[in-house]
């Protein structure tokens, strides 16, 4: 198995139109997407699927691969079925693989990936400014050792789950963290938390932030 897996966030959203169409047109369409989303389930490494709980949204999907065809086959498919109802407003491009800063690795990040989501999910981009990469590797280092100690000891981060992901030459940013979440309350606790850490200095972009949470697409019917 490769130690790397290509990733994409997209959130999608519907239409104008889609909101004065019928009830039977709308659960035909949600119906050609929950098969698509099956079909893909099964080639891809993970698809997982929010409901959006921005304003600017309403679907999230989170999908992984070792090869990049199969995560645009997915999107274009989802695109094709949606009668022209369904955008895609933000698509987060990277590549998952160990950090630097943090001794191992994740060996098997198929099964790793594969583990059933949490409720909530939210991921943006982020870029630092050139300062930081001038800084000597050890001194980086030392620097994202507090930033991890910090959310580590803090008594709200049980459960929680964080992807630091890479778009170094592939995005218009450099990283896309990715965190699952079992509740959002004590995760804003450990966000705030985390402002007083000194890698705060050198961060530059970190919007736009996507939140969402489990949900079956039906919610787009009522």
């Amino acid at each position: 198995m490769s130690n790397y897996v290509y990733m994409t966030v997209s959130m999608f959203k519907f239409s104008k139109e889609w909101w004065k169409s019928g009830r039977e047109e709308r659960k035909q369409i949600l119906s050609r997407l929950n098969e698509v989303e099956k079909e893909f389930s099964n080639k891809l490494v993970s698809l997982k699927r929010f409901i959006s709980l921005r304003y600017d949204g309403d679907i999230i999907y989170w999908t992984c691969d070792y090869n990049t065809t199969p995560l645009n086959d997915f999107r274009y498919s989802l695109l094709s079925v949606s009668n022209s109802y369904l955008e895609e407003k933000v698509s987060f491009f990277s590549v998952f693989k160990p950090s630097p800063y943090t001794m191992g690795g994740n060996k098997d990040l198929s099964s790793f990936l594969k583990i059933p989501p949490l409720k909530y999910f939210v991921a943006y981009p982020m870029k630092k400014s050139p300062e930081w990469y001038l800084l000597p590797f050890e001194e980086r280092r030392d620097i994202m050792a507090e930033h991890i100690n910090i959310a580590k000891n803090h008594p709200d981060n049980e459960g929680i789950r964080s992807y630091t992901t890479y778009s170094f030459g592939i995005g218009d940013y450099e990283f896309v963290v990715i965190y699952e979440i079992p509740d959002l309350y004590k995760w804003t606790n450990v966000v705030e938390k985390l402002r007083e850490a000194k890698a705060r200095k050198w961060i530059t972009l970190e919007e736009p932030i996507l939140v969402g949470e489990l949900g079956d697409l039906d919610i787009f019917v009522k």
